[in-house]
C-alpha cells in the first residue's frame, strides 16, 4: 500500500506532470489540465493499481486526494478488459478443432467497454436524443449548435446523411447518456465523419472516451475506410487536446485541417478544425 506522497508522485510521473505541483487538493481537470483522454488513462491507470472503481465512484473524484481515497478504501476491482484492448468474444469451437477455423469465425465487433456500452437507436431512444441536442450545456456544441429544431424536424432529420449510429449507455444505470454517429460517408474515397456527444454530468469525467473508442472501433471493423475525421470547433478542442499522443486510449488524432474563423460562438468567430484518426494498417484495429 502506497502512502498518500508516494501515490501522488506515481501520479505525477506517470501523466507527465514531474514538474508540476501535485498534492491531495489538486483538481484533475482543474489543477492539472487532465482533458478527457488523459482522464481516461488515468482512471485505467489507478485501476491496475487496485483501486476498485464503479462509474458513480469515478464521475464523484475531483480531486488526487479523493483518488487516493478510494485507493485506500477496498480490495482490488475484477479484472476487466482495458480500453483499446483486442476484441472480446466469445470462443466459437471450430468444427475440426483446426486453426484455418478459427480464423473463418472473428468474434462480433465488441460493444460495451468497463463503464459504457453502445447499443441500437430505437424509436424509444429519439427523446433522449432530442434533449441531448437542444440542452443549453450540450446543444451549442452539437449537430445544430444551439439551434432548437421542432421535435418533428428532429425526428426527420435523424438519420439523415447517417451511416450507423448508437445510443452511448451506462452499464452501472442502464440509462442513456450520449449519442454516436457516423455520417458523410465517401466509400469511393475510404472515409467518413464521425462526432459524439455526452450528457452534461460526464462531461470532465473522460468516460466518454471510452464509447469513442468502441465505436471508432466498430466503423473501422464494419467498413473499409482508411481514416475517419472529426470536425470539431477550436472551443471544443481542449477535450481532445491529450489524443495527440499514439498511445492514447481512442487513438492519437491528428489536426489535419483548419477552417479559419468559420464557427461563430459567445461574440467571436472560432476556427474548424479537423482531426483524422487512421486505421492501422498491421492489424486493422483503430490506431
Amino acid at each position: 500500500m502506497l502512502r498518500q506522497d508516494e501515490f501522488e508522485q506515481l501520479i505525477a510521473r506517470k501523466m507527465g506532470l514531474a514538474g508540476s505541483p501535485v498534492t491531495g487538493g489538486s483538481r484533475l481537470h482543474e489543477d492539472l489540465g487532465l482533458d478527457s483522454f488523459r482522464l481516461m488513462e488515468l482512471c485505467l491507470y489507478v485501476i491496475e493499481l487496485g483501486v476498485d472503481l464503479s462509474e458513480a465512484n469515478w464521475l464523484e473524484i475531483e480531486t488526487v486526494g479523493e483518488l487516493y481515497s478510494r485507493y485506500r478504501a477496498g480490495p482490488p476491482a475484477a479484472a476487466a478488459p482495458a480500453l483499446g484492448a483486442a476484441h472480446a468474444g466469445s470462443t466459437v469451437p471450430a468444427a475440426a478443432g483446426t486453426a484455418t477455423a478459427d480464423a473463418l469465425m472473428p468474434p462480433p465487433p465488441r460493444f460495451a467497454g468497463r463503464f459504457l456500452r453502445l447499443m441500437p437507436v430505437l424509436p424509444a431512444s429519439t427523446p433522449f436524443l432530442y434533449e441531448l441536442a437542444v440542452t443549453p450545456e450540450i446543444g451549442f456544441r452539437w449537430r445544430y449548435r444551439g439551434s432548437v429544431p421542432s421535435y418533428p424536424q428532429f425526428e426527420q432529420e435523424l438519420w439523415q446523411g447517417v451511416l450507423t449510429q448508437f445510443l452511448i449507455e451506462s452499464i452501472e444505470t442502464a440509462r442513456p447518456v450520449g449519442h454516436a454517429i457516423c455520417y458523410n460517408p465517401e466509400f469511393t474515397l475510404g472515409y467518413a465523419y464521425v462526432g459524439a456527444a455526452i450528457s452534461a454530468d460526464y462531461t470532465g469525467s473522460g468516460l466518454a472516451v471510452e464509447a469513442l473508442d468502441l465505436f471508432v472501433r466498430y466503423v473501422f471493423d464494419i467498413w473499409p475506410f482508411r481514416k475517419l475525421y472529426f470536425e470539431v470547433p477550436e472551443f471544443n478542442y481542449p477535450q481532445f487536446a491529450g489524443a495527440d499522443r499514439k498511445n492514447s486510449p481512442g487513438g492519437a488524432l491528428a489536426i489535419e485541417g483548419r477552417l479559419r474563423k468559420h464557427d461563430f460562438y459567445h461574440g467571436r468567430y472560432w476556427d474548424r478544425l479537423i482531426l483524422a484518426v487512421y486505421r492501422d494498417s498491421a492489424d486493422g484495429d483503430a490506431r
